[in-house]
């Protein structure tokens, strides 16, 4: 059976997943940026400066973890997907880890809203539905 619908959001959320690593990425860059930073201290008070450089130093775990997450994910469930006889595993799976990563960060939410629909439609599509049809 084609799960066209499923690898499509799987390869959305690991899209996103890449985007939310290349976000992490240049959030750990700014925070040792000397001109950033000038422009930083000269517009904002000091304490809004030392909150947002401690956001920034938390972009690792923040959006770098779970993008990373999220991107390996998705190659893993598109695999499996193709491959075509680990549905309910792949669903399962989609489903637990996703949970897992929106406890690391919140926004592991972004790819997150990708995967839990892939997993609940590899969970809930019957596939001999389509073998019956295809026989007529």
């Amino acid at each position: 059976m084609k799960r066209t619908g499923e690898i499509a959001l799987s390869i959305i959320g690991s899209i996103s997943g890449l985007i939310m690593i290349v976000v992490g990425i240049v959030f750990l860059y700014h925070k040792d940026n000397a001109d950033y930073l000038n422009y930083l201290h000269a517009n904002w008070t000091d304490s809004q400066v030392a909150a947002s450089l401690e956001q920034m130093n938390q972009a690792g775990t923040l959006w770098v973890l779970p993008g990373g997450i999220a991107a390996v994910l998705g190659i893993i469930s598109i695999i499996l997907m193709k491959a075509g006889d680990k549905q309910k595993f792949t669903g399962w799976m989609l489903i637990i880890v996703t949970i897992i990563t929106c406890f690391i960060s919140v926004f592991g939410m972004i790819p997150a809203i990708f995967f839990i629909i892939a997993g609940i439609m590899a969970l809930v599509r019957n596939p001999g539905a389509a073998r019956r049809q295809s026989i007529r």
